[in-house]
């Protein structure tokens, strides 16, 4: 068939890509653990370790593109409507089988990758929340102390001083 050695290619491109994502959750799984003990430093390491799994994804992909392109020359298809699944019905066996199972387990994989990345963004959050309230807590004023006059009546006019002497 004219797309054999495409459909190779394709699935060897799929196989990489998966691993690669399997890499990313991983790191994924290591920020998370990383968020709950609340480790910045490592959290800084494990999101430079993201851009460059990002980086590489976006390599693959643009390789995947460029043999899907190939693909839909050599059967004759639309490229911009060339599915994993109208590929499937397109190529022979043993290409059909592998683009699904690969498909299968993709699939799988960026739905615990989604679950895993809204963990963390969860977790991000709410550190920021937390961090903002103890900011506004050292930045805000002090709770005014109420001062009584000698006749016993409250006297308004405390000082509006916050924790944080801040001085421009």
């Amino acid at each position: 068939m004219p797309g054999d050695l495409l459909a190779e290619k394709l699935i060897k491109a799929l196989q990489y890509e998966y691993r690669t994502y399997l890499e990313i959750l991983k790191i994924a799984e290591k920020k998370t653990d990383a968020l709950v003990k609340n480790d910045a430093v490592e959290v800084s390491k494990i999101t430079e370790e993201e851009k460059v799994m990002a980086e590489q994804t976006v390599k693959l992909n643009q390789v995947r593109e460029q043999i899907l392109r190939s693909l839909a020359e050599a059967y004759d298809q639309d490229y911009k409507t060339l599915t994993i699944e109208k590929l499937k019905q397109i190529v022979e066996e043993p290409y059909k089988n592998q683009l699904g199972d690969l498909q299968k387990k993709m699939s799988d994989l960026l739905g615990k990758l989604k679950t895993r990345n809204g963990i963390n963004q969860k977790l991000i959050e709410n550190a920021i929340r937390y961090l903002d309230f103890n900011i506004q807590l050292l930045a805000g004023p002090e709770p005014a102390a109420p001062t009584y006059s000698k006749s016993g009546t409250e006297v308004s006019g405390s000082s509006k001083r916050s924790l944080l002497d801040v001085r421009y």
